[in-house]
């Protein structure tokens, strides 16, 4: 006979939506404070912006380190961004928009690139000109989204390539954004 306290809790995990543990990127979650985020030291060390939002670049996505950083309002966790590159070569933006491009596809289904208008009887586009079109879109208006048209029950998932230019050079950055619903 099981103990009634294990049997409680396998019945509380069951019951309770899986969403209420995961909503976010583990091990970080949507609303914990900056000092929970912090915590977790296996990901440090944690730098800190000027606004006092903390980043990482040994945050774990997907099975490798990546630069992730995490935004906050009234001390709680809204956003986690996980970069999954940046630099001046826009030529590797563009192949790196292409790898968010099929890691959203891969995890959520179909996606579209709502800044980009194809005519509706025109053959579907290789997602390689879909990404080159996508990298001079934000070369002219700073950003152009990937966004899974079926989104999880318990965030908001998007990708994006951005340019702005720092002292007379152009950068490039290819990020996946995880929100709260």
């Amino acid at each position: 006979m099981k103990p009634p306290s294990l049997i409680f809790l396998i019945g509380f995990a069951l019951l309770v939506p899986k969403s209420a543990f995961s909503a976010g990127l583990p091990p970080w979650q949507f609303g914990m404070t900056k000092e929970q985020v912090v915590s977790f030291k296996q990901f440090g060390p944690y730098r800190i912006f000027k606004n006092g939002d903390p980043e990482t670049f040994n945050g774990m996505y997907r099975g490798q380190r990546h630069n992730v950083q995490f935004y906050f309002e009234n001390n709680r966790l809204i956003r986690i961004t996980v970069s999954l590159g940046e630099g001046t070569d826009r030529d590797k933006a563009i192949a790196t928009f292409r790898q968010a491009y099929d890691i959203l596809k891969k995890d959520y289904g179909p996606v579209k690139i709502p800044e980009l208008h194809v005519a509706r009887e025109s053959a579907p586009v290789p997602i390689d000109a879909m990404a080159i079109g996508a990298a001079a879109n934000a070369y002219v208006t700073g950003h152009t989204h990937i966004v899974p048209v079926k989104q999880p029950r318990d965030m908001r998932v998007s990708g994006q390539i951005m340019s702005w230019v720092v002292g007379g050079e152009r950068l490039y950055g290819v990020v996946i954004d995880f929100d709260p619903r």
